[in-house]
């Protein structure tokens, strides 16, 4: 009987290869104007079985996300910007974090820090001990979410000081827990209807150079808006009984507000004076979205504790509070934890995020270049473009109806952002009123790419404000 022929290497390697994946564009392709008719099914049974709390804004239903691209199930494809709301700063899926979770997974899923030591939660641990602002801030925890993270960051800072008070600004957003809405001033969406809300929480006026709540300009305000802060924080009720003033250095939902040179400096020395402890949440602007690891250290500050999510396990759900010894040891055995906290397989991911985060860090600053050229190319040429900010890949345009009135024009930036992904191109947007578009594209971007998606932005806006 003869023996049956062997499938040549050929055909084996044909059957082994994905046709799908093959055939996914590397560029934005609209092929059924989304929502389609996938995506309208998907949104019906959304509206039939999850909460009409969440809202979604650019309605489609995805299926794949590969590096620069999203791709949903009617066969469009999208460039990104929006990075998940700034988590994959080193594209979608990268092969190192993708790998490092599935070899965790034949290991160990869960069985809760609190109850067993394992290696990724305390290798993640000295990783963030490593890559920190400072070697003083040595010890980490390890939540499911930045939400989580303040909540704990909060905790610790009270249990070190024993004081009350929490410090924030009017235009920050830290999550949306009850603590986080309290700290978010924000009414509408986060805080309407939910309270009453933590009491004991002072909002501060941000350095919101453009919209100068003093009516003063930098340098020669010689940054007046600290002083008032410290002039704040120094009177009744609040004198000594400040715990902990949380900041972010370039502020997300609020609209990509980026402080002068000196403001942080100036600003830690009054919450050193005052026993407050500084809190440094970059659950968005963290893990090199700015061109630094962390975006404090533009301002060459070390704050007592940070605060690390989004970008930390490139979607693995995980967050961290790192900071000084002293502070960090505040609370005693038992106090601190959670189930799922620093999870195995989030960990996992996490210490391979470090590892891009430091091979990446060169790749900002041409993602920077071109973000930069073009944003102050368009502001040259459309007025309708009140200012231009950011830092590395972290940048924002807010739209106003008139430069003179620098009335906020919400209805423009929401206009742009629904003409983009009619386009194929993914893009959020932030602000008080949501008048900022803000651009969060994956730092490993390649710039034809960049240019691309550019290009997208720039003839929707001009659509838009000919309207």
């Amino acid at each position: 009987m003869s023996k049956p022929k062997k499938a040549s290497k050929k055909k084996t390697a044909k059957k082994k290869g994905s046709a799908k994946t093959a055939s996914r564009p590397k560029t934005a392709r609209i092929v059924v104007t989304p929502p389609g008719p996938k995506a309208k099914a998907a949104l019906s049974r959304k509206e039939k079985f999850v909460t009409t709390g969440m809202k979604t804004t650019l309605v489609t239903n995805l299926d794949v996300g590969e590096g620069s691209f999203l791709y949903d199930t009617d066969g469009n494809s999208f460039i990104d910007f929006s990075a998940g709301i700034g988590v994959h700063n080193f594209g979608h899926r990268p092969r190192q974090v993708v790998n490092a979770v599935k070899k965790q997974a034949d290991k160990l899923f869960h069985i809760c820090y609190m109850v067993s030591l394992y290696d990724p939660y305390t290798d993640l641990a000295e990783a963030m001990y490593q890559i920190s602002p400072s070697r003083k801030l040595k010890k980490s925890i390890f939540l499911n979410s930045g939400s989580e993270a303040n909540e704990n960051a909060l905790k610790i800072a009270r249990a070190y000081t024993k004081k009350k008070w929490i410090a924030s600004y009017k235009t920050s957003f830290h999550g949306r827990t009850i603590l986080d809405i309290s700290l978010t001033a924000k009414e509408k969406p986060y805080r309407d209807g939910f309270g009453p809300l933590l009491p004991n929480v002072l909002h501060l006026d941000y350095a919101y150079c453009y919209r100068c709540h003093l009516g003063l300009e930098y340098p020669s305000c010689n940054l007046a808006c600290v002083d008032k802060i410290k002039e704040t924080l120094e009177s009744a009720p609040y004198a000594g009984d400040v715990a902990a003033m949380f900041i972010e250095p370039i502020q997300g939902e609020g609209g990509f507000m980026v402080p002068p040179p000196g403001y942080f400096q100036k600003l830690y020395q009054v919450c050193k004076d005052n026993g407050i402890v500084f809190i440094d949440d970059e659950v968005q602007s963290g893990m090199d979205r700015t061109g630094k690891i962390w975006a404090i250290e533009h301002w060459k500050t070390v704050p007592d504790m940070l605060v690390s999510g989004k970008g930390l396990a490139a979607g693995m759900p995980l967050a961290g509070v790192t900071g000084r010894d002293e502070i960090m040891s505040a609370s005693y055995p038992g106090q601190l934890g959670g189930t799922y906290g620093g999870n195995p397989l989030a960990c996992a991911a996490a210490i391979e995020c470090v590892k891009l985060a430091k091979v990446n860090l060169p790749k900002v600053k041409n993602v920077e270049k071109v973000l930069s050229k073009r944003l102050k190319e368009w502001y040259d040429e459309i007025p309708n473009i009140g200012d231009v900010r950011g830092r590395g890949a972290m940048y924002a345009i807010e739209l106003v109806e008139n430069r003179s009135s620098k009335k906020e024009a919400p209805q423009l930036a929401a206009a742009i952002q629904q003409e983009c992904f009619k386009n194929g191109l993914y893009i959020l947007t932030a602000g008080t009123v949501n008048q900022v578009v803000r651009f969060l594209p994956p730092i490993t971007t390649p710039t034809p790419v960049l240019e691309k998606g550019l290009d997208i932005v720039e003839n929707a806006i001009k659509k838009v404000v000919k309207k």
